[in-house]
C-alpha cells in the first residue's frame, strides 16, 4: 500500500499552491523587466525578462506534472505516478538550458556588431528589485522542496535563485554601461546565459541520475536498514536498494530469519519489516521484503512471533 498521504501542514507550503505562487510572481516579474528594459534600453535586464518568461513556462510544466504525479497506482503503472515529479524537474532544466543558449547568442551578436544599448536608471531600479524578489521566491519554494522531499520544487527554486543570480549579473552589466563602459551590458548578458547555464546542467544531470535508479544519500539508506534490524525475529538485513520515485522513495530487501519458522510467520515478519519502515522513515511509499532462512544456531526470541518451530534436539551419542 502506498503512503501517499504526506503533506505539510501549512498551507502555503504545498506543493500545488507553493508553485502557483510562483508562477503569479514569475508573471508579474517578467512583464516588468521586459517593460523596463525596452523602455530604458537595456539588452541585460531584456534578457533577464526572457528568463523569468522560461520560468512562467516552466511552472506550468510542474504545476502539470505534480498534477499527474498525485494520481494512485493503476493496473498499468502499479508503482503509482511518482516519477511525473522528476520528469516536471527535468523539463524545468531544460528550459533553463534553452533560455541560457538564446541569451548567450544575443549577447554573443551584440559584442560581435559592436551594437550596445545605453541603458537608464530606471532598468538598474527594476533590476535591483528583481534580485531581492527571486531571492525570496527561491528561499520560499527550495524550503517547501525539502519538507516535500520534491524533486519538482526544488528544481524549481533552482529557477528561482538563477533568476536572481542573472538579475545580479545584470546589475552589474547595467551600472557599468551607465557610467559610460556600454559594452558591460552584453557581458553582463553573457554572464547571465553562463551561470543559467550551469544549473541547468546540474539540475539536468541531478534529475536523470535519480530516473536511472540511482541509490539515495547513505543516511536514508541507513536508516531504512536500522529500522529493519529493530524488527523481532530479524537476524540480518542481506542487501537494501533503494530508487527514488519523484519526491518517495521505493526500497527492495532482503532480511535473514530463523529457518525453522512457519511460512505463517515468515508471513508476518516481512509485514512488520514493511510496517515499520513506513511508519518510522519518511516518504517511503512502497517497501519489497524478500525473506531468506538465517543462521540455525541463533535461536533469536521472538516475542511476537510464537510460531517459531524448535530445532530437532541434539542426538548426543556415546
Amino acid at each position: 500500500m502506498s503512503n501517499t498521504s504526506f503533506a505539510p501542514d501549512n498551507y502555503w507550503y504545498r506543493p500545488v499552491v507553493c508553485t502557483t505562487t510562483g508562477l503569479v510572481g514569475n508573471v508579474l516579474l517578467s512583464a516588468g523587466k521586459l517593460f523596463f528594459g525596452v523602455l530604458a534600453g537595456s539588452a541585460a535586464l531584456v534578457a533577464d525578462g526572457f528568463h523569468s518568461l522560461a520560468d512562467v513556462l516552466s511552472d506550468v510544466g510542474i504545476l502539470l506534472a505534480l498534477k499527474a504525479s498525485e494520481r494512485p497506482p493503476d493496473q498499468n503503472h502499479p508503482y503509482g505516478h511518482h516519477s511525473f515529479e522528476t520528469l516536471g524537474a527535468i523539463i524545468v532544466a531544460a528550459f533553463m538550458l534553452l533560455t541560457a543558449g538564446l541569451i548567450a547568442k544575443s549577447a554573443v551578436e551584440n559584442l560581435i556588431q559592436g551594437q550596445y544599448l545605453h541603458p537608464q536608471w530606471p532598468a538598474l531600479a527594476a533590476t535591483l528589485a528583481s534580485v531581492l524578489i527571486k531571492e525570496l521566491m527561491a528561499r520560499y519554494t527550495l524550503l517547501a522542496g525539502r519538507l516535500n522531499n520534491s524533486p519538482a520544487l526544488l528544481a524549481n527554486g533552482t529557477m528561482h535563485r538563477s533568476d536572481a543570480i542573472s538579475s545580479l549579473a545584470a546589475a552589474a552589466g547595467i551600472g557599468g554601461a551607465m557610467m559610460g563602459w556600454e559594452i558591460l551590458d552584453s557581458i553582463g548578458a553573457l554572464v547571465i546565459s553562463i551561470f543559467i547555464l550551469k544549473m541547468g546542467f546540474d539540475l539536468m544531470r541531478e534529475n536523470i541520475m535519480a530516473l536511472m535508479d540511482t541509490m539515495p544519500n547513505d543516511e536514508l539508506v541507513a536508516e531504512i536498514g536500522a529500522a529493519a534490524k529493530a524488527v523481532g525475529c530479524v537476524q540480518e538485513v542481506r542487501s537494501l536498494h533503494v530508487r527514488q520515485r519523484g519526491s518517495w522513495y521505493l526500497a527492495d530487501i532482503r532480511i535473514a530469519v530463523h529457518p525453522d519458522h512457519t511460512i505463517e510467520s515468515a508471513h508476518d515478519i516481512a509485514h512488520a519489516t514493511e510496517d515499520r519502515i513506513r511508519e518510522t522513515v519518511a516518504k517511503v511509499a512502497m517497501v519489497f521484503v524478500h525473506v531468506e532462512p538465517g543462521d540455525r544456531t541463533n535461536l533469536q526470541h521472538c516475542q511476537d512471533h510464537p510460531n517459531l518451530v524448535s530445532p530437532p534436539p541434539t542426538k548426543i551419542t556415546d
